[in-house]
């Protein structure tokens, strides 16, 4: 007998696409208190990746790379689900993570990083569970 999951039950926190596009999933954007119209950055240090809130839309003036905005399902039944887009962030990503179209990564905890902020370790090699 096979199972159809198998040991691989975790889902991704934030997926990346070729085309620029970058899901985030509301768990991520609960812990980073992401606003709509918040501009997200990916920060590497020490061999880790970090995701961050790098600018708060009230201080923006007209669109920017990478700003969130939210996706619904409904107007009745709205989620905290965001998606930005980025084709330099999700290049970087795609190549730390060897995808060639997709790469789907976990999120870590989140820290408190000096000039930063709030931020969440991402895990690039995730996205080998995922094949």
């Amino acid at each position: 007998m096979e199972s159809l999951l198998g040991n691989r039950t975790r889902r991704a926190d934030i997926t990346f696409h070729r085309n620029g596009k970058i899901d985030i999933t509301s768990r991520l954007t609960k812990m980073l208190d992401l606003g709509d119209g918040d501009v997200i950055d990916i920060a590497f240090d020490r061999g880790e990746y970090y995701i961050y809130r790098m600018r708060e839309a009230k201080d923006l003036v007209g669109r920017h790379e990478a700003q969130c905005h939210g996706t619904h399902r409904g107007r009745l039944h709205p989620t905290r689900s965001m998606r930005a887009y980025s084709k330099r962030i999700c290049t970087a990503i795609l190549n730390a993570s060897n995808a060639t179209d997709k790469a789907r990564i976990w999120a870590g905890e989140l820290c408190e990083i000096d000039n930063l902020g709030k931020a969440v370790v991402i895990i690039p090699a995730s996205n080998n569970f995922f094949k």
